[in-house]
C-alpha cells in the first residue's frame, strides 16, 4: 500500500508550526535498548510543532507485545491519540520487523503504508523503510529470523553497550547501507522525487548522489542524541533529540548545533 497525498495546508492553527514534516524510524518498541523515555518526550514535542509526522518503519522490535514496557505503551498512546487530528497528519510506514502492513494496521488500529510520497508544494520526498532493497533480509529470511531471535536473548542478558555494538557490527557486515541508498535513489528517480529518506540500516546520514538527496533517519536504539529528519520548505535536515538547550522552547530547532542541512535546488521544483 502506498500513499501520494499531500499533507494539511498551513492555516490559522498550523501556520505557526516551524516544521512541515518530521520523520523518525527504527524505534524498536519492545527492545531492551529502545530509547523509549526520549522517544516519549520527542513525540509530545513533535505533535505540537509539525504538520506531518511520519514513523518510517520498525516501530516494533517484533509483534510480541508482551515485551512492551509501560513507557513503550505510553509512546504508542501518544501516536494513537493524535492519529485522527484534522490539523496533523500522522503516517505509519511498515518496516521488516513490523510484519505485513495489513496485519499491523489491524493490530494497532492505525492505517499503515508500505511507502509514502510527501509533498509540501515545493518539495517531493519519497519515504520508505528501505528493507525492500536489502538482499540479505530478502534472500535469507529464515536466517534473519533466527538471528533476530538470538539477538533478543543477547539484548536481554548482555550489557546494553554490547547489544548495540553487535547490532551495528551486523549491519556493517551485511554492507546494506550503500545497497539500500542506491536502491532508494533509483526508485526516487523513477517517481520524479528529488529526495528520498529511509531507515533500516540504523546508520544516520545525509548525502547527494546522482542528483538525488538521500537521508537515513538512523535508529532510536543507540545512545542519545537520537536522529530524525525534518522538512521546512525546501530545506531537509538531519537533526538530533534532545536539543542542546532543553529550554529552547517549542519553536526552536530541536537539533541546533547538531544537524546536517541540505536545501534543495529551486530549479528542480
Amino acid at each position: 500500500m502506498s500513499d501520494h497525498r499531500a499533507g494539511p495546508e498551513p492555516g490559522a492553527e498550523t501556520g505557526s508550526r516551524p516544521y512541515d514534516c518530521l520523520i523518525i524510524s527504527d524505534l524498536h518498541l519492545g527492545s531492551e535498548v529502545c530509547q523509549a523515555k526520549l522517544l516519549e518526550g520527542f513525540l509530545e514535542w513533535a505533535v505540537k510543532n509539525t504538520r506531518e509526522l511520519v514513523i518510517n518503519g520498525d516501530i516494533f522490535d517484533d509483534l510480541n507485545f508482551r515485551r512492551l514496557s509501560k513507557r513503550h505503551f505510553a509512546c504508542l498512546k501518544i501516536i494513537r491519540r493524535h492519529s485522527d487530528r484534522e490539523d496533523l497528519r500522522l503516517i505509519w510506514i511498515r518496516g521488516n520487523h513490523d510484519g505485513p502492513a495489513e496485519v499491523v494496521a489491524h493490530i494497532v488500529g492505525v492505517e499503515v503504508l508500505d511507502e509514502y510520497e510527501y509533498c509540501n508544494g515545493t518539495t517531493r520526498l519519497l519515504i520508505l523503510h528501505g528493507d525492500q532493497f536489502d538482499r540479505f533480509v530478502n534472500n535469507y529470511g529464515l536466517l534473519t529470523e533466527l538471528a533476530c531471535g538470538v539477538f533478543y536473548y543477547i539484548q536481554k542478558w548482555a550489557p546494553h553497550r554490547a547489544s548495540r555494538y553487535i547490532r551495528r557490527a551486523s549491519k556493517r557486515w551485511q554492507r546494506n547501507g550503500p545497497t539500500i541508498r542506491d536502491g532508494a535513489i533509483r526508485l526516487a528517480r523513477t517517481r520524479g522525487c528529488e529526495a528520498v529518506t529511509c531507515g533500516h540500516t540504523h546508520l544516520p546520514g545525509l548525502e547527494t548522489s546522482q542528483g538525488i538527496l538521500y537521508v537515513n533517519s538512523g535508529t532510536w536504539t543507540e545512545h542519545p542524541p537520537c536522529p530524525f529528519v525534518s522538512v521546512r520548505g525546501r530545506e531537509i535536515c538531519l537533526e538530533y533529540w534532545p536539543p542542546d538547550d532543553p529550554h529552547e522552547g517549542a519553536l526552536a530547532r530541536a537539533g541546533a548545533g547538531r544537524q546536517q542541512v541540505h536545501e534543495l535546488d529551486p530549479s528542480h521544483a
